[in-house]
Protein backbone atom coordinates (compact mmCIF):
# COMPACT_ATOMS: atom_id res chain seq x y z
CA UNK A 1 0.00 0.00 0.00
CA UNK A 2 1.39 3.53 -0.85
CA UNK A 3 2.09 5.64 1.90
CA UNK A 4 2.01 9.07 1.42
CA UNK A 5 3.12 11.80 3.66
CA UNK A 6 3.24 15.57 3.69
CA UNK A 7 6.51 17.48 5.23
CA UNK A 8 7.29 21.27 5.27
CA UNK A 9 8.95 23.72 7.50
CA UNK A 10 6.55 26.09 6.98
CA UNK A 11 4.27 26.89 9.72
CA UNK A 12 1.37 24.13 9.66
CA UNK A 13 -1.58 25.66 9.50
CA UNK A 14 -4.68 25.62 7.86
CA UNK A 15 -3.67 28.69 5.13
CA UNK A 16 -0.74 26.68 4.43
CA UNK A 17 -2.45 23.41 3.83
CA UNK A 18 -5.05 24.96 1.30
CA UNK A 19 -2.50 26.93 -0.57
CA UNK A 20 -0.47 23.46 -0.93
CA UNK A 21 -2.92 20.82 -1.53
CA UNK A 22 -3.49 21.59 -5.08
CA UNK A 23 0.28 21.52 -5.72
CA UNK A 24 0.89 18.03 -4.48
CA UNK A 25 -2.04 17.05 -5.61
CA UNK A 26 -0.96 17.84 -9.45
CA UNK A 27 2.84 16.61 -8.78
CA UNK A 28 1.36 13.26 -6.83
CA UNK A 29 -0.23 12.78 -10.29
CA UNK A 30 2.65 13.86 -12.31
CA UNK A 31 4.75 11.46 -10.65
CA UNK A 32 2.06 8.39 -11.17
CA UNK A 33 1.98 9.45 -15.11
CA UNK A 34 5.72 8.86 -14.57
CA UNK A 35 5.22 5.35 -13.52
CA UNK A 36 2.52 5.11 -15.92
CA UNK A 37 4.89 5.89 -18.80
CA UNK A 38 7.63 3.78 -17.87
CA UNK A 39 5.51 0.69 -17.24
CA UNK A 40 4.37 1.39 -20.96
CA UNK A 41 7.64 1.95 -22.28
CA UNK A 42 6.74 5.29 -24.20
CA UNK A 43 9.59 7.28 -24.82
CA UNK A 44 8.55 10.40 -26.04
CA UNK A 45 6.07 10.28 -23.27
CA UNK A 46 8.04 9.62 -20.29
CA UNK A 47 11.19 12.66 -22.07
CA UNK A 48 8.49 15.26 -22.22
CA UNK A 49 8.05 14.86 -18.58
CA UNK A 50 11.22 16.58 -17.77
CA UNK A 51 12.55 19.83 -17.88
CA UNK A 52 14.71 20.76 -21.16
CA UNK A 53 17.67 21.26 -18.30
CA UNK A 54 16.65 18.37 -16.26
CA UNK A 55 19.54 16.60 -14.04
CA UNK A 56 19.09 12.95 -14.20
CA UNK A 57 21.01 10.59 -11.82
CA UNK A 58 19.64 7.49 -12.87
CA UNK A 59 19.23 4.08 -11.17
CA UNK A 60 21.28 1.89 -13.65
CA UNK A 61 23.72 3.55 -14.67
CA UNK A 62 26.85 5.77 -13.56
CA UNK A 63 27.17 8.83 -15.82
CA UNK A 64 24.58 11.82 -14.87
CA UNK A 65 22.44 13.08 -17.65
CA UNK A 66 21.85 17.28 -17.56
CA UNK A 67 20.82 17.11 -21.39
CA UNK A 68 18.00 16.38 -23.55
CA UNK A 69 19.74 13.85 -25.13
CA UNK A 70 21.59 12.30 -22.30
CA UNK A 71 18.37 11.46 -20.62
CA UNK A 72 16.81 9.61 -24.01
CA UNK A 73 20.04 7.81 -24.05
CA UNK A 74 19.74 6.44 -20.33
CA UNK A 75 15.85 5.98 -21.05
CA UNK A 76 16.21 4.11 -24.63
CA UNK A 77 18.36 1.38 -23.13
CA UNK A 78 16.25 1.55 -19.42
CA UNK A 79 12.92 1.13 -21.64
CA UNK A 80 14.44 -1.92 -23.69
CA UNK A 81 14.22 -3.77 -20.59
CA UNK A 82 11.34 -6.55 -21.53
CA UNK A 83 8.00 -6.51 -19.41
CA UNK A 84 9.37 -3.39 -17.64
CA UNK A 85 6.96 -1.92 -14.83
CA UNK A 86 7.17 0.13 -12.02
CA UNK A 87 5.18 0.63 -9.06
CA UNK A 88 5.93 3.69 -6.59
CA UNK A 89 5.61 2.12 -2.98
CA UNK A 90 5.62 5.27 -0.76
CA UNK A 91 6.07 8.48 -1.25
CA UNK A 92 6.99 11.72 0.93
CA UNK A 93 6.15 15.54 -0.37
CA UNK A 94 8.13 18.67 0.92
CA UNK A 95 6.86 21.79 -1.32
CA UNK A 96 8.95 24.93 -1.27
CA UNK A 97 6.97 28.22 -1.63
CA UNK A 98 10.61 30.38 -2.11
CA UNK A 99 12.09 28.29 -4.83
CA UNK A 100 8.52 27.13 -6.43
CA UNK A 101 9.17 23.76 -6.44
CA UNK A 102 7.66 20.32 -5.09
CA UNK A 103 10.14 17.56 -4.01
CA UNK A 104 9.44 14.36 -3.68
CA UNK A 105 10.99 11.29 -2.54
CA UNK A 106 10.09 7.28 -1.14
CA UNK A 107 10.78 3.90 -2.58
CA UNK A 108 9.60 1.89 -5.90
CA UNK A 109 9.77 -1.10 -7.78
CA UNK A 110 10.46 -2.26 -11.02
CA UNK A 111 10.21 -5.51 -12.51
CA UNK A 112 11.25 -6.88 -15.79
CA UNK A 113 12.33 -10.27 -17.32
CA UNK A 114 15.52 -11.47 -17.74
CA UNK A 115 16.82 -14.99 -19.39
CA UNK A 116 12.76 -15.88 -19.01
CA UNK A 117 12.61 -15.12 -15.51
CA UNK A 118 11.15 -12.00 -13.39
CA UNK A 119 13.74 -9.98 -12.19
CA UNK A 120 12.56 -7.29 -9.11
CA UNK A 121 14.81 -4.52 -8.70
CA UNK A 122 13.81 -2.09 -5.21
CA UNK A 123 15.04 1.41 -5.64
CA UNK A 124 14.88 4.85 -3.97
CA UNK A 125 13.68 8.13 -5.60
CA UNK A 126 13.74 11.76 -5.28
CA UNK A 127 12.29 13.97 -7.97
CA UNK A 128 12.07 17.99 -7.65
CA UNK A 129 9.24 19.23 -9.91
CA UNK A 130 8.44 22.65 -10.88
CA UNK A 131 5.69 24.34 -12.61
CA UNK A 132 7.02 25.56 -16.11
CA UNK A 133 4.33 26.94 -18.37
CA UNK A 134 1.49 25.73 -16.14
CA UNK A 135 2.73 22.43 -16.73
CA UNK A 136 4.54 19.93 -13.24
CA UNK A 137 7.55 19.47 -14.92
CA UNK A 138 10.81 17.07 -13.54
CA UNK A 139 13.98 19.55 -12.80
CA UNK A 140 15.77 17.07 -10.95
CA UNK A 141 15.92 13.30 -10.53
CA UNK A 142 17.95 10.99 -8.30
CA UNK A 143 16.90 6.86 -8.53
CA UNK A 144 19.69 4.29 -6.67
CA UNK A 145 19.70 0.65 -5.85
CA UNK A 146 17.84 -0.01 -2.27
CA UNK A 147 21.48 -1.09 -0.77
CA UNK A 148 19.73 -4.28 -0.06
CA UNK A 149 19.12 -5.02 -3.45
CA UNK A 150 23.04 -4.58 -3.54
Amino acid sequence: MLEDVTTSRVREDALFEAAARPYLSQVRQALMRWAEVVSLGRLEDLLALYATDAILVPTVADEIGGHAEERRAYFESFLANPKLRCRIDTLRKRISHKLGTVVVGGHYTFTFERDGAEQTLPARYLFTFEEIDGVWLITGHHSSRMPSSL
